[in-house]
């Protein structure tokens, strides 16, 4: 492998692929894409279920764990470190978000993106079960199937959701409406697309893109203020790559930040308490840190079937996932959740505001060999619910030099009123829909939170100490027109030359739905960037 390429892309994740795939395309550019992770060949991440043994398996995934809570507990926010990166663990998601949000990057003064540019992006993304139309696409490398199929507790909570204004729509991102959904995935015929299978596998052909598994990016290497490469550790040892034309950082909203910090370009402050020389004053990298904190509701079903009878034990699960190899079909053929709804917390909201997750699965015990949750005997439910738009920002910064040094992350949520409020909204709105006929005859009992917490106040305390993240962290090294926003409207590192970010990390703020898809699109715009600027 040559040390030094045209392109050094940091991170093989929803956009390192992207990236990688899109300039490739091009023989007479040399790219490499370097992951911190190893291969994808492990069958297990085809299998869309199969994500309950890979997300937390220091192998495939890595923790980053928070300060402590009020309670004293932490937690850890989990993030890909494979090839495909979180699209090879995750839930598959495929919820896009609507217009608005889009369109308010531009109206912050982000010249060129907006709704048309997004959906144009996914149109040329997307190969979708219903066929291409103005909004998804039809012939795209990425595979979008709906759960299925139906099942009768989900069409009666899609029923009890149609009486509370929330209509049944085929495709989730086919407006912005309140509006409820089988879950759309990136999957193909009951296997998972991640970002690596669908744009990293069909260019690793290419002569001129070569993969660096098992290297971790240390450092980005200077040339005064040019970014002419990076220093990885490989094998226990260190290797450089040179860059002839720019660095493209993809590591996603956490490692993202913190290549920036240990090379220098951050918060003065920050760095000199971690002991790194300052190279780029960028007061706002490691901040604007945003991630979804919901509450999730479990209940005790009577009367229906559900999908636990056919995981409940050790044998039902081997017969289910027997049957799986067989038909690429049932329960482990789609991802965490077989239903999705967007809509409004309470009918004064002036828009949706408000996601949902459903599954008929509970889990309310916890095998002490393995820490993996066990799915109850009785028939169950499980419904997350949170507010799409939090207020409360948190930070991410390092705390000394080296990749060993822990990193300090403070999610700070529910801070804001605002959030506080949204959560208590959010939860009442849960239970009335679960409240609803026809599914509140299944309903036999709320098992978690239960029925002990009800006030405002407990709610906001459960949702602060035994609340659920969304795994949608972003906004650490936020686009903006500001002279202290990390990145302008080309994703250019401000005061570096020949470096981007490109990630998560970038959005200012929640999408209107979930990261997945975002981050897949704002790949393939910035690719379309980086080739025009460099010709």
């Amino acid at each position: 492998m040559s040390g030094a390429f045209d392109y050094v892309i940091v991170g093989a994740g929803a956009a390192g692929c992207v990236l990688a795939n899109r300039l490739s395309a091009d023989p007479g550019t040399s790219v490499l894409l370097v992951e911190a992770g190893g291969t994808d060949t492990n069958p297990v991440h085809l299998v869309p279920k199969g994500f309950y043994f890979t997300l937390n398996n220091p192998r495939y995934a890595k923790a980053f764990t928070t300060q402590a809570f009020g309670d004293g507990h932490t937690e850890s926010l989990v993030r890909g470190r494979v090839l495909g990166g979180s699209t090879t663990i995750n839930g598959m998601v495929w919820n896009r978000g609507w217009a608005p949000y889009y369109d308010a990057w531009e109206a912050a003064g982000n010249k060129g993106w907006n709704w048309a540019r997004f959906v144009e992006a996914y149109r040329r993304i997307e190969r979708h079960q219903l066929g291409g139309n103005e909004v998804r696409g039809g012939d795209g490398p990425v595979d979008i199937e709906i759960a299925g199929p139906r099942e009768e507790a989900c069409d009666a909570l899609i029923a009890a959701m149609e009486r509370h204004g929330i209509a049944f729509q085929r495709d989730m991102n086919a407006s912005g409406d309140d509006r409820v959904s089988y879950v759309a995935s990136n999957i193909r015929r009951g296997t998972r697309m991640s970002a690596a299978k669908a744009f990293l596998r069909p260019a690793r052909r290419r002569a001129n893109l070569s993969v660096a598994t098992h290297t971790e990016a240390e450092t980005l290497v200077f040339s005064g203020s040019r970014v002419t490469g990076i220093r990885c550790r490989r094998a226990g040892g260190t290797v450089t790559y040179s860059a002839r034309k720019e660095v493209l950082v993809a590591g996603g909203a956490f490692d993202s930040p913190l290549l920036l910090e240990r090379s220098g370009i951050g918060n003065p402050d920050v760095l000199a308490e971690a002991g790194v020389p300052v190279v780029v004053a960028s007061p706002k990298v490691g901040e604007n840190f945003k991630e979804h904190r919901g509450i999730l509701l479990q209940y005790r079903l009577t009367g229906v079937r559900g999908y636990n009878a056919e995981a409940s034990s050790q044998a039902r699960y081997l017969w289910t996932g027997f049957k799986y190899l067989f038909s690429r079909s049932g329960m482990i053929a789609h991802g965490g959740y077989a239903v999705s709804g967007i809509y409004r917390s309470d009918p004064d909201s002036p828009a949706p505001d408000t996601q949902c997750f459903f599954t008929p699965i509970s889990t309310s015990a916890v095998n002490p060999m393995t820490g993996r949750m066990v799915v109850d005997k009785h028939p169950g439910a499980k419904y997350v619910t949170y507010p799409l738009y939090p207020t409360s920002t948190g930070s991410l910064h390092i705390t000394g030099p080296g990749l060993d040094d822990a990193p300090r992350l403070e999610p700070n949520f529910l801070s804001t009123e605002h959030d506080r409020a949204m959560l208590v909204k959010a939860v009442r709105r849960a239970r009335e829909i679960v409240a609803t006929e026809p599914f509140a005859r299944f309903v036999a009992e709320e098992l978690q939170p239960g029925p002990l917490v009800v006030d405002d106040a407990d709610i906001v305390e459960y949702g602060r100490n035994k609340g659920v993240a969304g795994a949608h962290g972003l906004g650490t090294c936020a686009i903006g027109p500001a002279p202290d926003d990390v990145v302008d409207a080309s994703l250019r590192v401000r005061g570096a030359d020949g470096l981007r970010v490109v990630d998560a990390s970038v959005f200012r703020d929640q999408p209107s739905g979930n990261n997945n898809a975002p981050t897949m699109a704002l790949a393939w715009i910035a690719a379309d960037i980086i080739r025009a600027e460099n010709g």
